[in-house]
């Protein structure tokens, strides 16, 4: 997929502004909330996370709009296989991810799922209502690999918006970019075979999570890649017995990322926001 450097769209900072990450040096505190963990600032312990992993947009603010919007963005903990909208839901929240990685899928005639995006720290999910006017694309939206998100009340934020034309037109250009991959991934599952896509999403996966072994299931595999779950048990197999991949109950790890890198369809190119090897763990 063709990543455009957030360089040079919105995720950087004029030289010498404030550290965009210094937000994460908060202590948190879990409130179970049913499917999710919402965080609370509290005393300052360290976060669960490296702090160099901050969302890419929020990250791009000015520090004056940042400060701004941080009293109304609540960090909070997504499950596993959670579902953020289904069927005809009107999405209540827009998540900035951090360590999460969200997904969207459409609906087939016959029942089955496929993918149409994924989203991590580089990108927001639920924006298309509030920027366009229009429904999302998605049937669907899930997390794929569980972790960190910031979560805005999306009226707040059509609020905060309306009078901020700046941050109006970053994030159109954040949605643009996810546009462009709901166009890129149609191509992409109609012409290219199904091992290239599979390892290209591991791939994207790993670029937005940072982890070498991933909680995924083959089910959820055979979802994301909208083909029986057969399919890619008999592509696992195959990938395992080259060691290019392991295969635990319930994980995948990468043993070989170049040959995986090599096996990957042309949509891949390794984004430059996620060619920090050492933050993967």
């Amino acid at each position: 997929m063709d990543h455009e450097s957030p360089s040079q769209l919105y995720y950087s900072r004029e030289s010498g502004q404030t550290d965009p990450s210094a937000s994460l040096h908060r202590s948190l505190k879990r409130i179970n909330t049913g499917e999710s963990i919402v965080l609370r600032e509290m005393s300052p312990d360290p976060l669960p996370f490296p702090v160099a992993r901050e969302n890419l947009v929020l990250g791009a603010l000015p520090p004056e709009t940042l400060h701004k919007l941080d009293s109304y963005l609540t960090w909070v903990q997504l499950k596993k296989q959670q579902f953020l909208r289904r069927d005809n839901d009107s999405p209540g929240f827009v998540y900035f991810p951090v360590t999460a990685v969200i997904s969207d899928f459409s609906l087939l005639a016959d029942g089955r799922m496929v993918e149409i995006a994924i989203t991590g720290r580089e990108g927001a999910v639920g924006l298309s209502p509030y920027l366009l006017g229009m429904d999302s694309a998605a049937d669907i939206t899930q997390v794929s690999q569980a972790g960190m998100v910031r979560r805005i009340d999306a009226a707040t934020l059509t609020v905060l918006l309306g009078s901020n034309e700046q941050w109006q037109r970053d994030l159109k250009r954040c949605l643009s970019l996810y546009i462009k991959q709901i166009s890129q991934r149609a191509l992409c599952n109609m012409y290219h075979s199904v091992e290239g896509r599979l390892c290209t999403w591991l791939l994207m996966v790993q670029d937005r999570c940072g982890l070498t072994t991933m909680k995924l299931t083959q089910e959820h595999l055979s979802h994301v890649l909208g083909v029986y779950r057969p399919t890619v048990t008999n592509i696992a197999q195959d990938l395992r017995r080259d060691e290019v991949i392991d295969c635990g109950r319930g994980t995948i790890s990468i043993r070989d990322h170049k040959k995986v890198e090599e096996l990957a369809c042309a949509c891949y190119d390794a984004p430059a926001w996620a060619t920090n090897q050492g933050e993967r763990r």
